[in-house]
């Protein structure tokens, strides 16, 4: 592949899900000269492990806006955007101890505001739903339209569509520096009039020389495939356990389920985003084994069909910086997603699009996850939560 031209309307630095939505939206606004830098190969950082759930069950009316229009995008994915995005409904079950059962009424109060399809289950709707749920410890809602996607569809084809409208996407360009109106990379330095930093946990290294400091730690985010036991049958929906088990899990090919971790403390123990553990630990999946097994009967007797370690861009307050980098004259950024980026990757392209063509976003008021927020101190904080929601 040629190297990247020296000039360019604007640089989008990050070729997971972010970047790639990113640069579809630039060039589909009509901006030339768009290109998309990622130093290894599309979807080969934290994008190629996320689970890429999509629900929306959010404290901030913001968030679920976001997730609302990044959920219709991915259902219409073809139509839209011009290729498949693996999208399966599968809904999603978010269980909470019944001494939260007030946060948890509050959570769907500002979903259905928004236009979401969610309502709360006693024990007995649970079981009508999916009778393999154990469900009475636990208070439910349920969201039905909640699935998932395949997250190398996605981004490979919000790069192809961005291509396909003018942009250029450069595989194997490795950004070294961001500048006002610059960026050095491996194989050179590119002018450009606006430049977007969406790198995930490097984001941060490439905006501290700019004087902008952002709050990010690189956590892990241990996923396991639990081959489910011959006969168990039909697959179940997707659950959160918010519970002390801190779970969740969803069904992905016949017969295996995806599980993670819901427990904020796994941002206590960073991780070097460059060199990532290679698979989850045995102690953390002997956890996830013993916690599916309370919840979902039927489970004991299956086994691992392997593991991963994603990483997580975690800010303080675990909500992502999307916005004009302060200090600078067309260096904006969009990373700290900690965890839900895939989830909001088509609104965040619609906003930095409009930030910077129109020079303010329109569709999505982004006053509550401005980058300045860090140094202000106005962290933002859960309307209801019983944990890192958003």
């Amino acid at each position: 592949m040629r190297p990247p031209p020296s000039r360019a309307e604007v640089v989008v630095v990050g070729g997971g899900v972010m970047g790639a939505a990113i640069a579809y939206h630039l060039a589909l606004r009509g901006v030339r000269d768009v290109l998309l830098l990622e130093r290894g190969a599309l979807c080969s950082g934290p994008t190629r492990h996320s689970t890429a759930i999509v629900r929306l069950h959010y404290t901030q009316p913001l968030l679920v806006r976001m997730a609302l229009h990044g959920q219709r995008t991915y259902r219409a994915f073809e139509q839209v955007v011009g290729s498949p995005s693996g999208y399966t409904r599968t809904g999603m079950l978010f269980g909470v101890h019944h001494a939260e059962r007030a946060m948890l009424e509050g959570n769907v109060a500002v979903g259905r505001a928004e236009g979401v399809e969610t309502y709360l289950l006693d024990a007995a709707q649970v079981a009508e739903l999916e009778p393999r749920i154990v469900a009475e410890d636990l208070a439910f809602c349920f969201e039905p339209e909640a699935g998932h996607c395949d997250p190398y569809l996605v981004t490979a084809g919000f790069a192809a569509a961005a291509r396909r409208a003018g942009a250029g996407v450069y595989e194997g360009v490795l950004v070294e520096a961001v500048e006002d109106g610059a960026v050095r990379t491996s194989t050179g330095r590119i002018e450009a009039s606006a430049v977007v930093v969406a790198a995930g946990a490097w984001s941060g290294a490439l905006l501290e020389p700019l004087g902008y400091t952002l709050p990010l730690r690189a956590a892990p985010a241990e996923v396991g495939r639990y081959r489910l036991p011959p006969g168990f049958g039909s697959p179940p929906p997707a659950v959160a356990d918010f519970s002390s088990a801190q779970l969740y899990f969803r069904p992905a090919e016949p017969g295996v389920l995806e599980v993670g971790s819901l427990d904020p403390r796994h941002a206590d123990a960073p991780v070097d985003p460059d060199r990532p553990p290679e698979g989850a630990g045995d102690a953390t999946l002997d956890g996830y084994r013993r916690a599916l097994a309370r919840r979902l009967r039927g489970t004991e007797g299956g086994h691992w069909r392997g593991a991963w370690c994603g990483v997580y861009d975690v800010t303080p307050d675990w909500e992502p910086a999307i916005g004009a980098v302060p200090g600078t004259d067309g260096v904006y950024v969009a990373a700290g997603f900690s965890g839900h980026g895939f989830k909001l990757a088509p609104a965040v392209g619609v906003a930095i699009a409009e930030l910077v063509c129109d020079g303010a976003a329109q569709a999505f008021d982004l006053e509550l996850l401005s980058p300045e927020r860090f140094a202000r101190g106005a962290l933002v904080g859960a309307r209801y939560g019983y944990s890192v929601l958003g």
